[in-house]
């Protein structure tokens, strides 16, 4: 999900064109190979648009990536296969049917609007984008991974994962957008926010929030000063699994930009953030004195042995394919394909002997990923305790709606949290 969806929540059509055009270069970026996110916030800032219709930017572009499956297979009826269409032709289509079939816009609208569009770059094809778009209908009948926007080998995995039922419940909920999410650091944190006009709600965890903004998130108060923390509920789970003590020494393994090892410090623990890339150390670090926080860090290839002490707390939120978080970022299950899931456990594997390694007697470990396939997920513990069965996983039953595992669990990502699989192991003292 990005801020800007938190922020603003779903526009009311139908906008500018102006806006329009802006998400069609966006998106047509995005399926050339560019992440979502970072485009999405290049070309807003880019423009000149208010907040209604670069909210409406916002809701195109994500809502278009998230269920493109499944507008292809509505608009494949009404195309030649023979004949190629431009680019922009093609990705103004995709958009258009996403008003029509899931936003409902009133047709006549979406229609003008991107007729309007095709019409400023290649006139000639505006009447096939008025007649496709005028007799456009929902796919029918329907696969299982059409129905959920999802590639068939990637439903099957989330099945291995989560059972039939869970699969197809996990993946269309990752359909819908998603709220801005915050983690509290400061008891006025909410009475800030809703000083500055905020919308605010309880999450569903300790110090998580639910947030309706009427700005940018860097534009409040409540964050430049340190309050709070852009944060899925979810992910504020591996460190509140780790439970560290006042004092105790903690190793954020692939830590990136700190987010976890600001939660870690905040509880009062001394940390070490541990990654491969040095370059986040310097953003871990600006966002850490934001947050009137601080924690070590160490540049360190984890899939070797590391050069570093063993300490009682460890953890480990690992690379992955992020097929969890595919809410807010679309673009993943467009690009993500069999091998990527295998090279990615392949390097868990090696990362989590690693962890360990790094794990002191008497200590424990959580390990996390933002994934929901057996290979990364229980698989990947399960082969771990079969090499070390000194070794011991804690049953988790965290408050959130999840699938239980021998080892751990899979979290769901139903309304609005990231899909998570989580273990916590226990080394023997």
């Amino acid at each position: 999900m990005s801020q800007a969806e938190g922020a603003q929540g779903a526009p009311s059509p139908p906008g500018a064109p102006g806006a329009r055009e802006i998400t069609l270069e966006v998106v047509r970026r995005v399926l050339r190979g560019a992440f979502l996110a970072p485009t999405l916030r290049r070309g807003l800032d880019a423009s000149r648009l208010d907040g209604r219709d670069r909210s409406l930017v916002t809701d195109l572009a994500y809502g278009t990536l998230r269920w493109l499956p499944w507008l292809e297979a509505a608009l494949q009826p009404r195309l030649d296969p023979r004949r190629r269409l431009p680019e922009r032709v093609a990705v103004a289509l995709r958009l258009g049917a996403f008003e029509l079939l899931v936003r409902r816009t009133p047709p006549h609208a979406v229609v003008s609007a991107w007729v309007d569009v095709t019409k400023r770059r290649h006139g000639a094809l505006a009447g096939l984008v008025n007649a496709v778009l005028r007799r456009l209908e929902a796919p029918m009948p329907t696969t299982p991974e059409t129905r959920v926007a999802l590639p068939a080998w990637l439903l099957a995995r989330f099945g291995e994962a989560l059972g039939v039922e869970d699969a197809e419940r996990a993946a269309r909920a990752m359909l819908e957008p998603g709220p801005l999410w915050l983690r509290a650091y400061a008891e006025d944190a909410a009475a800030m926010l809703r000083a500055e006009g905020c919308e605010v709600q309880d999450g569903p965890l300790p110090a998580t929030l639910r947030v309706r903004a009427p700005l940018p998130l860097d534009r409040l108060r409540a964050y430049r000063e340190g309050r709070v923390q852009p944060q899925n509920p979810s992910s504020t789970l591996p460190a509140a699994l780790l439970a560290p003590a006042a004092g105790e020494r903690c190793l954020d393994l692939a830590a990136g930009n700190g987010v976890k090892t600001a939660q870690l410090a905040a509880a009062g623990a001394v940390v070490t953030a541990v990654d491969i890339d040095a370059r986040k150390a310097r953003a871990m670090d600006v966002n850490l004195a934001r947050l009137g926080l601080g924690a070590g860090h160490v540049s360190a290839d984890l899939t070797a042995e590391a050069p570093l002490p063993p300490a009682p707390c460890v953890l480990l939120d690992a690379p992955c394919s992020g097929s969890g978080t595919l809410r807010g970022h679309p673009e993943i299950k467009l690009r993500l394909r069999p091998g990527d899931v295998a090279a990615a456990a392949d390097r868990q594997s090696a990362m989590l002997d690693t962890a360990v390694a790094l794990t002191a007697a008497g200590g424990r470990l959580v390990y996390a990923v933002c994934s929901l396939t057996e290979a990364e997920g229980e698989g990947q513990i399960a082969a771990l305790l079969a090499r070390r069965p000194d070794l011991r996983a804690e049953s988790l039953t965290p408050d959130v709606p999840h699938v239980a595992t021998p080892n751990g669990c899979y979290v769901l990502p139903l309304a609005g949290l990231d899909g998570f699989y989580l273990a916590r192991l226990q080394r023997p003292a």
